[in-house]
């Protein structure tokens, strides 16, 4: 191993802190050299790697001196703001190529310079700590410190008793974009491979896009019947009366409280918009309960602008009906959300028995969404449908299996139809009985509608139908 040669610039308690873990553990890796003003930063047992040098690190000619071309890191750490920015400038102005680490809290920095130079590593102590606190803070991820990009793209899981990743073999969870690396259990690492089954208790060892790890951790710590959670614990609902007809709005009221009754959903918040038929606004406030809010936006708040407001208190679910939902700068908020969207229809949810999932060659995000639409469908006692249709008869036996995994756990029956010859969409208009269809809400859905109707793709086509009430299922794309 080639050593390099490293200079450390300190004082204050944090930099002895590092220099004493450098001295105990890693004194043999490369060559050191300390600067400090504090002579009691130099120890009793001084290693071979090491050279001491006590003088103050602002004299740039004593500095500089130390500082060479055969310096590959400096390592800066110093209570006082301006007298490490005076160091990082000594250095800089001579040294251009020279890989500086600064610690300090981020209020302090006022060199533009610093933040901007790529030979510049910046750890913020306030930062730090509070990452170090989060990890043990229950029900968050465990995101290791020091490794990798240190973004999320490894995470530790626990698994909680009652999750939807319990009882299953690695093998039969379809994996896109992470990877389940191993196992922690009682005290030993399992490397993992397809064959071992996931026991409660378990800590998963995941890697992989730290978006897609987010959507995972959400997935394994809920426990099935907590919808909507744990996207949020409220129903919101929007409903305009100059855009809808008193019976579209009473229509998307009525459902959005069948669904709060029927969830584990927290409370009901009715947001109507431009109000102005005082009748109906009698109405609707007569539905005013303990855990139903209704709210009269007077102010001219547009839907997008109060959709944006609500959504930074964590949604749950949002209801609307189809005038608001078909505008494209609706379903663009909706879609910037990441939370489950309901479209209402015509057809009451009172008298729906069953749900359908529609598979093509593209449900990969089946994954994602499939123990969603188990925890909506138990709670509300719906059948669950799979539509498998395709020509050639290339069916999605890989997703249907996931989905009878996931039947199988949570003691759900389902039903899957094969068809090569009736298309899902023709299906979905004809069907004699109100359906609940479960979707996967993908980008495609907030471009305009030209020239969808030559499109192949079920997503683009069959979320325009209103004969049924629709669930938009946010997913990692």
């Amino acid at each position: 191993m080639y050593l390099k040669k490293i200079v450390l610039i300190g004082d204050g308690i944090v930099a002895k802190k590092f220099l004493e873990t450098v001295l105990e553990k890693y004194f043999s890796n490369n060559l050191y050299t300390v600067v400090s003003k504090d002579s009691s930063f130099v120890p009793e047992k001084i290693p071979s790697t090491f050279n001491f040098q006590i003088f103050d690190p602002t004299s740039a000619y004593r500095l500089l001196n130390v500082v060479n071309n055969e310096i590959s890191d400096i390592f800066i750490i110093m209570e006082d703001p301006k007298e490490r920015e005076i160091v990082y400038e000594i250095i800089k102005n001579k040294h251009k190529d020279i890989r500086i680490v600064l610690s300090a809290y981020e209020d302090e920095i006022t060199l533009s310079s610093i933040l901007e130079d790529e030979k510049s590593v910046l750890i913020e102590e306030a930062k730090t700590i509070a990452g170090r606190l989060l990890a043990r803070l229950p029900n968050v991820p465990l995101i290791p410190q020091g490794f990798g990009l240190e973004q999320g793209e490894v995470m530790e899981i626990g698994v909680p008793f009652g999750s939807v990743f319990t009882y299953r073999h690695i093998g039969s969870i379809q994996q896109k974009n992470y990877k389940i690396v191993g196992i922690y259990r009682h005290g030993e690492f399992i490397l993992s491979n397809y064959s071992i089954v996931i026991q409660p208790a378990d800590v998963l060892l995941v890697a992989g896009d730290p978006k897609v790890l987010e959507n995972v951790y959400r997935q394994i710590k809920s426990d099935i019947g907590q919808f909507p959670a744990p996207f949020g614990k409220d129903v919101y609902v929007y409903v305009d009366t100059l855009l809808q007809s008193k019976k579209a709005v009473m229509r998307d009221i009525h459902q959005a409280l069948y669904i709060h009754k029927n969830t584990k959903s927290t409370r009901l918040n009715i947001c109507v918009l431009n109000p102005c038929n005082f009748a109906l606004l009698k109405e609707i406030k007569a539905l005013d309960e303990p855990d139903v809010n209704v709210r009269l936006e007077y102010s001219g708040m547009s839907f997008v602008q109060k959709l944006q407001q609500d959504g930074e208190k964590k949604i749950g679910l949002v209801v609307v009906g189809k005038e608001i939902f078909s505008s494209r700068f609706h379903r663009k908020a909706l879609f910037a959300l990441s939370t489950p969207v309901l479209k209402t229809s015509s057809r009451s949810l009172e008298n729906v028995k069953d749900s359908v999932v529609v598979l093509n060659d593209e449900m990969s995000e089946g994954e994602n969404i499939s123990s969603i639409i188990f925890d909506i469908s138990i709670q509300m006692g719906l059948g669950v449908l799979l539509y498998d249709f395709d020509p050639d008869k290339h069916y999605q036996l890989q997703v249907a299996q996931d989905y009878d995994n996931l039947s199988r756990i949570f003691d759900k029956k389902i039903k899957i139809t094969r068809t090569n010859s009736k298309n899902p969409i023709l299906f979905l208009k004809e069907s004699k009985k109100p359906l609940l269809q479960f979707l996967p809400f993908e980008k495609c859905i907030t471009k305009t509608r030209f020239f969808w109707f030559a499109s192949t793709k079920v997503e683009k086509i069959s979320f325009m139908l209103d004969n049924n009430p629709q669930i938009f299922i946010p997913i990692t794309e």
